[in-house]
């Protein structure tokens, strides 16, 4: 079971032994649980299958001419109007919110180990191949935070050559971009680094793909 077929059996419900198979060898999707079953609740509610009225189409027409101006004619009628816009809405929303979760598939993914810097930390790396680069999501467990005065910094390396993609303070699910593909640079690695004006990876070493 990949990424996408868990999100989607998991916001439909299913809690079945694959997908929580694939959630306890999965840092990602794990990371991702408290906005997914936020989205299975939200489906969840009969608000939001509710078929909008027929003359949805003649209201909005109505409302976008002006005619929300004429006097109503008591609760009944306001209500005729704004139940089927917000219901049409939560229809719009949910389709966004499902639309998000269930994100394409990565190109590739990698788990990265914690080092003997921090030996209780763990994650993987998920990658999309884009024409601006290639866009990361690192999801990371059990690393402490970065101590006053530092961060950890990502790096695509190919032997002596080093690229950042950026900077983090905490574990969790972090999106990173680089200019460069891991198929140019594949080791990947983050280092805790000062905050000083040196550019160069300062060896500590907290979490490596290897070379």
């Amino acid at each position: 079971m990949n990424c996408d077929e868990f999100r989607a059996q998991y916001l439909a419900g299913d809690n079945g032994e694959a997908t929580e198979a694939h959630l306890a060898g999965c840092a990602a999707c794990r990371s991702r649980r408290p906005d997914l079953e936020a989205g299975r609740i939200a489906l969840m509610d009969p608000a939001i299958w509710e078929e909008p009225s027929l003359e949805l189409e003649d209201q909005i027409i109505a409302l976008i001419a002006g005619h929300q101006n004429r006097p109503l004619t008591g609760v009944g009628r306001l209500e005729r109007w704004v139940r089927p816009l917000v219901a049409a809405a939560v229809v719009v929303v949910a389709a966004g919110l499902y639309g998000v979760l269930r994100s394409p598939s990565p190109d590739w993914e990698v788990a990265m180990p914690g080092t003997e810097l921090a030996p209780l930390a763990s994650s993987t790396v998920a990658g999309w191949n884009t024409d601006a680069g290639t866009r990361m999501i690192l999801a990371i467990e059990g690393l402490d935070p970065a101590p006053d005065g530092f961060v950890y910094e990502f790096w695509l390396s190919d032997g002596p050559l080093h690229i950042s993609a950026g900077t983090f303070a905490a574990d969790g699910e972090i999106e990173l971009w680089s200019g460069v593909t891991r198929a140019e640079f594949p080791r990947l690695w983050v280092t805790l680094e000062p905050l000083d004006d040196d550019e160069s990876p300062s060896g500590h070493t907290v979490l490596d793909t290897g070379a």
